[in-house]
């Protein structure tokens, strides 16, 4: 038994040896398995346990790990494949079947919209009962809900027709740079405690979308978080300048923020947010942790960025803020590199459509990537046509065939613990259920990625995005093969909310 790691510790051990005794016992009194995982390398990035193994999976769960033969309903042949938790997407904006169909064939089991969030989480939660592949859920949106209490306007429908976007954009410029009052802030807050209460994972906090949000409104929705337990997931303040360290102000104000009110912070994708100055951020989000905050991060494994062409982001003086010019945008759906002038007809015509961005440095994705406390998440935007910043099929697979297998920045369990256990402990508290989630032993949810680590690997290009990962060829849900031999399976739609205080 081997850790690639790290030491097994005696506390492991003991825990990885009490799971292999289980199936001997249900052995002996008669159980079987609906599905048995046979001949894997189980790798559980709690425990710590990395051994070949037999999994025995019944009503959904996993039931045993042991090393000898199980019987079972079915069995998936796993020799040469490794049998890890499902991979876990804190920010998936892309919710539709089709994007999910993607995040699945890249072994994605549980892909939650936490950064932009939704208003209305039940309607959100309701669309999706019975017809997903995947497991869903999603934060309370700040964005949304301000365009709710500013206009009236209800987006928990989250359409991604074109004409309906380009309005709700038109909308969101009409007070993005307007101010609440202190009786609207109170009313949203009001809101989000509601929210939260009918199954919100959090609150999706994105003032760099929203210029007017003011240091009060910050300040009481991170209070609103400590009161609630629900985390922070938040897209900071846009930078005065991208240079130096002009990024480190706005990681700051909510470090600053969380520290005064107690609230639990999940900083999103700080690659394209910490830009140059990944250093001295990575180092204040250590110390925060160092001194008891409850605070995490993520990345993606892209050195480009993607958002909507008309958002707040490219108003007057984007370059200075984001360090870039007209040439680093990519125009998702020809792929054309833009000029002033392709860029001004764009932004008016068609301020729904995805803009990549071509700006974070190599070195601060790879500084992230291999850094130990942050996560792995995709950030993957609605594929449109096909079209799209390929993250949204790639991210898993690209960590485990270029990170890990090729170049070998950070290795297998802890690329496994940033996709899987990490992001489940950053729910537990506000989502219960999460605990069985992100692991890899009996009692927990059946939710499995097999994948060959000699084979694995991202297809997903900016010129073909929305192409299927390779060397996948097995994804359970619930105990529900959802990938065999790496096709989808069709009428299988086992995914499930994930809510808060369940």
């Amino acid at each position: 038994m081997t850790i690639f790691d790290r030491p097994l510790s005696r506390r492991h051990f003991a825990t990885a040896a009490a799971a292999l005794a289980v199936a001997p016992a249900l052995m002996a009194a008669g159980e079987g398995f609906d599905i048995v995982i046979e001949g894997g390398r189980v790798m559980d990035p709690e425990t710590g346990f990395d051994g070949i193994a037999n999994v025995g999976i019944k009503a959904g769960r996993i039931a045993a790990i042991g090393p000898g033969p199980l019987k079972g309903a079915r069995a998936i042949d796993a020799r040469g494949l490794v049998v890890a938790p499902g991979f876990i997407d804190l920010h998936a904006h892309g919710q539709t079947l089709p994007d999910s169909d993607l995040q699945a064939r890249d072994g994605v089991t549980t892909a939650l919209e936490l950064e932009g969030g939704v208003y209305r989480v039940a309607p959100f939660l309701a669309a999706r009962a019975g017809k997903a592949r995947i497991n869903f859920g999603a934060s309370v949106g700040h964005r949304d809900l301000r365009v709710f209490i500013a206009t009236g306007l209800d987006r928990s429908s989250g359409t991604t027709d074109a004409a309906a976007l380009a309005d709700a954009i038109k909308r969101e410029q009409e007070w993005a740079y307007t101010r609440f009052d202190t009786a609207q802030i109170d009313r949203m807050c009001a809101i989000v405690r509601s929210e939260i209460a009918a199954g919100g994972l959090g609150i999706g906090l994105m003032p760099e979308y929203l210029p007017a949000t003011s240091r009060e409104e910050m300040q009481a929705l991170f209070r609103t978080s400590a009161a609630t337990k629900a985390p922070i997931f938040t897209h900071v303040r846009r930078s005065d300048t991208a240079k130096g360290d002009g990024p480190v102000a706005p990681v700051e104000e909510v470090i600053a923020d969380a520290a005064a009110t107690g609230a639990p912070l999940h900083l999103c994708h700080i690659g394209s947010k910490a830009l140059g100055a990944i250093d001295p951020i990575l180092a204040l989000i250590h110390g925060a942790r160092d001194h008891g905050m409850d605070i995490s991060t993520e990345v993606y494994p892209y050195t480009a960025g993607s958002t909507l062409l008309g958002s707040a982001l490219f108003d007057q003086g984007w370059q200075g803020r984001m360090g870039g010019d007209y040439g680093d945008i990519e125009w998702a759906l020809t792929g054309e590199r833009l000029t002033e002038a392709s860029f001004t007809r764009y932004r008016r015509e068609n301020p729904a459509g995805w803009a990549i961005l071509h700006i974070i440095p190599e070195r601060t994705v790879d500084i992230a990537m291999a850094d130990p406390l942050v996560m792995i998440a995709s950030d993957g935007v609605p594929f449109i046509n096909g079209r799209g910043h390929p993250r949204g099929a790639g991210t898993f697979a690209r960590t485990l065939g270029v990170y890990v297998r090729e170049r070998k920045l950070l290795g297998l369990m802890t690329a496994l613990r940033k996709m899987t256990l990490m992001p489940a402990q950053r729910l537990e508290v506000i989502a219960p259920s999460m605990k069985r989630k992100g692991r890899v032993q009996p009692g927990c949810d059946a939710d499995l990625t097999l994948f060959d680590p000699a084979a694995v690997i991202d297809r997903a290009t900016f010129a073909a995005p929305a192409t299927p990962s390779a060397g996948i060829p097995w994804v359970l849900v619930g105990g529900v093969p959802v990938v065999a031999r790496g096709a989808i399976v069709a009428g299988a739609l086992p995914g499930q909310a994930v809510r808060a205080g369940v």
